[in-house]
C-alpha cells in the first residue's frame, strides 16, 4: 500500500532526515512532528514542525535558509520558539527586566505519605525540583521511588551524589537527628545527565508512606506512551503539570520527538493563557523550580517529564517510555509508573525496623483525635528513623519560638551550644551506629523531641514523668550514655556539663519547661 503524507512512518523519517539540514539553518532551534496549525488551530494534518527564534518575512530571509512548504511531500509548519533553558537557570524576566510573579513563591508544604507535585531537595542543597510522580517495582507495589529530574538531585551546589548514600528530602532537606524536623524521605537510587538524559530516581525510605498521586491532580492512572495521530489529529492533545513553583497549568502538545541542538526524542508543550501571570508579557507553562514535574494528560496517565523551557513559554519534556528504559538500560533498575486503583490507597515501604511506643506517649496522642489520625504509631510501633507524626512538623515560628525561649536562659543556651558544637556528629552517631540508634529512640529521645516541639501549641499539656514506667530523666540518662560511649571525648564532656545542670523536665509543661532552663548555677568543663 503507497505511502500518503498522512503516514506516520513516512512522516517520522521525513522528518528524522530533514532535521540536520534544518537545525544547521541559523535561526532554527528545534524540529518536529506536529499538528499543522492554522489561525493557532489544528487542521488535521500532520506536519514537521519548525521552531524558529523569530518570524521574518519571505523576503528579509536568505533563499537557503527557507523552510519549503513542504519535504519530501509533507507540510512543515513555521513556528516561533526560542532556545531551551534548562529549569535551574535563573527565573525568566521581561523586557523590562521584571522578574516572573510566578516564581516568587514556592510551595513548602510537607505531603505525608508522600506524592507527586511537591518540592523536592537533597540534603545540603538551596536549590529546589519537584518531585514528578510515584513509581514502583514492578514485584513490589509496595517499593516505592520519587522521579525527577537529575539537575534537581545534583542540585549545582552539591559537589557530588552517591547512589543509595545521598538523601533526599520533601520538602527541603532538612536531617534532624530527633526526626521531628526530619524532611528526608530517600535516598538518590540512579539517573543521570547528558545530551540524553535528565533524570533521577529517590528510593524511599523503608516505613515511608506514599500515595500515587499528585497534588491537585488527583489519581495517577499509570504510563502512557504518545501516538503521533493524537498529537497531530484536529483536536488539541491537551496535558497538565503540577509544579511546586507555578502550581497546576494546562497547555497542549505542540511538538512530538522534537530534536534541538542538545537533545532528541523531546515532547514540546505550548501554555495555555495564565491569568495568573498578569502583566507578564509571556506566559509559561513551567518555570524554575518546576524541574522534574511529571506531565500528566486528561486521563491523568503520565506521558513525560519536564526539563526545559524556552523564552517563549513552551515547556520540553521526555517522553516517560524513554525515562524508564533509560533508567533500565543504564542503571538497572526495573521500575514503573505508580497507578492509584481508588482514594487514599497508601502503600508503605517495606524493610523498616520497628521501636515499641512508649505506654504514656501513647496515651497522649490517644487523648487527642487530630493527633492521633497523624500518629504512626497507631499499631503500638514506629518505624525506627521515621518522624512519629506524619501530618507535618512543626511550623518554622514554633521551631524558631522554641529555639528563641532556650536561648533566654542560662542552660537553654548552654544546650544549644552543645547542640550547634556536636550536631553533625550527634546526627552521625544517631543514623550509623545502631547501638545508639536503638538507644536513641528505645530510650525515648525521639519521643521527647517529637512531643517537645508539640507543647508550645498547647499550654495545658505535658511531658509524661515517665516513659516505660522509668522516670524520665532515667530513659535521658540512657541516650546520653549511648552517644558517650561511642562519641568524641569532646562530645562526653559537653554532655556531662549539660546532664550536670539540667533539671528534671517529667511532667512539666512548656512554660514550666522554659522556666526550669533558666538561669541556673552552671558547671565549668
Amino acid at each position: 500500500m503507497p505511502e500518503t503524507p498522512h503516514d506516520p512512518e513516512l512522516v517520522a523519517r521525513v522528518k528524522r532526515d530533514a532535521t540536520e539540514r534544518l537545525l544547521a539553518i541559523p535561526n532554527v532551534v528545534a524540529v518536529a512532528v506536529g499538528p499543522k496549525l492554522v489561525g493557532g488551530r489544528p487542521t488535521g494534518e500532520p506536519a514537521i514542525r519548525v521552531f524558529v527564534r523569530r518570524k521574518l518575512p519571505a523576503e528579509q530571509v536568505p533563499p537557503d535558509e527557507l523552510i519549503p512548504p513542504d519535504i519530501d511531500g509533507v507540510t512543515t509548519d513555521v513556528a516561533v520558539g526560542g532556545d531551551p533553558v534548562p529549569l535551574a537557570d535563573p527565573p525568566p524576566v521581561d523586557r523590562t527586566g521584571v522578574i516572573h510573579p510566578l516564581t516568587v513563591g514556592r510551595d513548602g508544604t510537607t505531603y505525608r505519605p508522600v506524592v507527586g507535585g511537591g518540592q523536592l531537595t537533597t540534603v545540603g542543597s538551596n536549590g529546589h525540583g519537584t518531585l514528578g510522580c510515584l513509581l514502583w517495582e514492578p514485584g513490589n507495589h509496595e517499593v516505592g521511588y520519587a522521579l525527577t529530574n537529575m539537575h534537581v538531585v545534583h542540585a549545582p551546589d552539591i559537589t557530588s551524589v552517591t547512589k543509595n548514600v545521598t538523601k533526599v528530602g520533601q520538602p527541603d532537606g532538612n536531617d534532624s537527628s530527633s526526626k521531628c524536623c526530619n524532611d528526608v524521605i530517600g535516598v538518590f537510587a540512579g539517573g543521570g545527565k547528558s545530551d540524553d538524559r535528565d533524570e533521577a530516581l529517590v528510593r524511599l525510605s523503608p516505613g515511608m508512606k506514599w500515595k500515587a498521586e499528585i497534588v491537585e491532580l488527583g489519581l495517577v492512572a499509570g504510563p502512557h506512551t504518545l501516538e503521533q495521530a493524537e498529537v497531530t489529529g484536529p483536536n488539541p492533545y491537551k496535558v497538565t503539570k503540577r509544579g511546586q513553583r507555578s502550581g497546576v497549568t494546562g497547555g497542549t502538545v505542540i511538538g512530538l520527538d522534537a530534536t534541538t541542538h542538545e537533545n532528541d526524542n523531546l515532547i514540546i508543550v505550548s501554555p495555555n493563557p495564565n491569568p495568573d501571570a498578569g502583566t507578564f508579557d509571556v506566559t509559561f507553562f513551567a518555570i524554575e523550580g518546576d524541574s522534574g514535574s511529571a506531565l500528566v494528560n486528561g486521563a491523568n496517565e503520565v506521558v513525560g517529564l519536564i526539563f526545559q523551557r524556552d523564552d517563549e513559554g513552551n515547556a520540553f519534556a521526555y517522553h516517560i517510555d524513554h525515562v524508564l528504559k533509560r533508567l533500565h538500560d543504564a542503571d538497572g533498575l526495573t521500575v514503573a509508573v505508580a497507578v492509584a486503583t481508588g482514594p487514599n490507597q497508601v502503600h508503605t515501604v517495606p524493610g523498616a525496623t520497628f521501636v515499641a511506643v512508649p505506654q504514656e506517649v501513647a496515651e497522649l496522642v490517644g487523648a487527642d483525635p487530630a493527633e492521633r489520625s497523624a500518629f504512626n504509631g497507631a499499631d503500638g510501633r514506629v518505624p525506627l528513623g521515621q518522624p512519629w507524626f506524619s501530618d507535618v512538623p512543626p511550623a518554622p515560628a514554633t521551631v524558631s519560638r522554641v529555639l528563641g525561649d532556650l536561648a533566654a536562659g542560662d542552660t537553654g543556651r548552654l544546650l544549644l551550644d552543645a547542640w550547634q558544637a556536636h550536631r553533625e556528629e550527634v546526627i552521625r552517631l544517631i543514623d550509623r551506629d545502631r547501638r545508639v540508634t536503638i538507644a536513641w529512640h528505645r530510650g525515648g529521645g525521639a519521643a521527647l523531641m517529637q512531643l517537645l516541639l508539640r507543647l508550645p501549641a498547647d499550654p495545658g499539656r505535658t511531658l509524661p514523668a515517665t516513659l516505660d514506667g522509668e522516670p524520665l530523666m532515667r530513659a535521658v540518662d540512657r541516650v546520653r550514655a549511648a552517644l558517650a560511649r561511642s562519641g568524641s571525648a569532646a562530645l562526653r564532656t559537653d554532655l556531662e556539663r549539660v546532664r550536670a545542670v539540667l533539671p528534671d523536665l517529667g511532667g512539666r509543661s512548656y512554660a514550666q519547661i522554659v522556666a526550669a532552663l533558666g538561669t541556673r548555677e552552671l558547671v565549668d568543663g
